[in-house]
């Protein structure tokens, strides 16, 4: 499947932002949480980066002429299911994740946030890699396990 015009776009949107996100100085978890300003916009780009992940998705389904499913998650799944990504669970989280930054937002702990962009962003970095490498002709068969 080659990969279109709109989903290399979504994907260099979700390489720039990851490039920011790891550029930006969070300090300590205790700096961190004291400084409103960047976490808010640490939230905000991690929100970003998931809708891109969501985007991708839907936009890869719509070139194979399949129906978006009920939720980001169902249409993660279907990528696994045709071949494109390994785990959808894996991506699965960051969609939860987001739905809770979006929805419950009061309630967001900063530590999990300083967590995330800590040791979780190689997760925005192997969805890039995979849809890339399935656009590319790479795509894992129901055999390769």
């Amino acid at each position: 499947m080659p990969i279109n015009g709109v989903v290399e776009s979504k994907l260099r949107f979700l390489e720039q932002t990851l490039a920011d996100l790891e550029s930006w100085p969070l300090g300590d978890p205790a700096e961190f949480a004291a400084n409103s300003l960047l976490r808010r916009a640490v939230e905000r780009a991690l929100q970003l980066g998931v809708e891109s992940m969501i985007d991708v998705a839907e936009r890869i389904l719509a070139a194979k002429c399949l129906p978006p499913a009920d939720t980001a998650a169902q249409n993660l799944k279907r990528l696994q299911d045709l071949g494109i990504l390994k785990d959808a669970n894996r991506y699965a989280e960051m969609v939860r994740f987001r739905n809770f930054i979006v929805h419950r937002y009061e309630q967001i702990d900063p530590e999990i946030i300083y967590g995330l962009v800590k040791n979780r962003l190689d997760r925005f970095h192997e969805f890039a890699d995979e849809i890339r490498r399935a656009c590319a002709g790479q795509t894992r068969g129901p055999s390769d396990g």
